[in-house]
């Protein structure tokens, strides 16, 4: 039951939308200043630009590791699966159609693909992380078979395979598997989570690894990021995602699981709202109309803007929790008059 989830999870859960947010910030709302400073040749101001950047990949990888350390040693019928993928499509779906209708009365006429990615937001992947989700919801059933039956050997053995394909291969532009936005990260990240609810018992060694693998792979993330920037002259690079933001999500995960479980009430309700915070700064009508504001070049310190930044995407995270308590007391009143009904 929600009630009885491990609150520190739930914080986890909070930290990884809030590392999304803040690779959105970087992305969208600072990208022109990064890619003015790169032209420029002011290239380590560039790097400090898109400090964010970083973060999001390892926020996703979190984000589904908690699924699956919640889901993945657990006997889940296809009946559960379709409810939580059709529970999940209806909250997507309730977003899509709220912005076209805003958008339709504010800037009519919407052009055909935003109409299209709209109305079928998985068919036409509005949100590459909804549709990557809602397919591995509907395959879980299958994959948790296949787990509840590996030993811990041959768990490992699965996790190399699938971080050398979804976590290496891409690195090197080999997107056979998955790309940095392709469903194989999103299965990558399910199985550590299992795994870790699994196998992984709580123990004072696991901070100090979880602390190692966060640090390093990180660090390493960041060094590399910034020599590709001075080599490529580019923002867009393959180290955002793959192995080590794998690792360096692992490191984070292993630290919050270690804890002792509590319960905290605010954390949990606040959690069950954060996948909206994606879902409304993500929309196709929401992105560049939200971000623009926030581009702050009226400020030259980059450290005043990426702290301005952090401050802004905790008050537009506030702001879509607001809305989508909205939401889910809306959710609430249809099905208590349909069951009346």
């Amino acid at each position: 039951m929600r009630k009885t989830r491990n609150s520190n999870i739930e914080l986890l859960r909070i930290i990884s939308m809030l590392l999304i947010t803040l690779h959105h910030f970087s992305l969208w709302a600072q990208g022109g200043r990064s890619d003015y400073l790169i032209a420029h040749n002011h290239l380590w101001s560039a790097f400090w630009s898109l400090f964010y950047l970083p973060l999001g990949d390892i926020g996703v990888y979190i984000f589904v590791m908690i699924t699956g350390f919640y889901l993945g040693t657990h006997e889940v019928t296809i009946k559960y699966s379709i409810k939580k993928t059709l529970k999940v499509y209806a909250q997507v779906y309730f977003y899509s159609i709220l912005f076209l209708v805003l958008a339709l009365n504010w800037q009519a006429p919407v052009k055909s693909p935003k109409l299209w990615q709209s109305l079928m937001p998985v068919t036409f992947n509005q949100y590459w992380f909804v549709t990557g989700y809602l397919i591995l919801m509907l395959l879980v059933p299958f994959i948790n078979q296949a787990i509840k039956y590996l030993t811990k050997r041959h768990f490992i053995y699965l996790l190399i395979i699938v971080t050398i394909i979804c976590g290496i291969f891409p690195l090197v532009n080999n997107d056979i598997a998955t790309q940095s936005v392709g469903l194989g990260v999103l299965l990558a990240s399910y199985l550590f989570g299992a795994f870790v609810s699994k196998f992984i018992h709580r123990s004072n060694w696991n901070y100090l690894v979880g602390a190692l693998l966060f640090t390093v792979n990180t660090l390493v993330i960041y060094i590399i990021m910034y020599f590709e920037i001075i080599l490529t002259k580019d923002r867009f690079t393959n180290i955002y995602t793959g192995v080590f933001a794998m690792l360096a999500a692992l490191g984070l995960f292993l630290i919050f699981t270690n804890f002792k479980p509590v319960f905290h009430a605010i954390f949990n309700q606040v959690a069950r709202h954060m996948f909206a915070v994606y879902l409304i700064t993500e929309n196709v009508f929401v992105l560049k109309q939200l971000w623009r504001n926030f581009r702050f070049r009226e400020i030259h310190d980059l450290m005043n803007v990426n702290l301005s930044g952090f401050v802004t995407v905790l008050e537009i995270m506030a702001a879509c929790y607001l809305i989508d308590m909205i939401r889910s007391l809306l959710f609430e009143l249809v099905s208590k008059i349909s069951r009346k009904i």
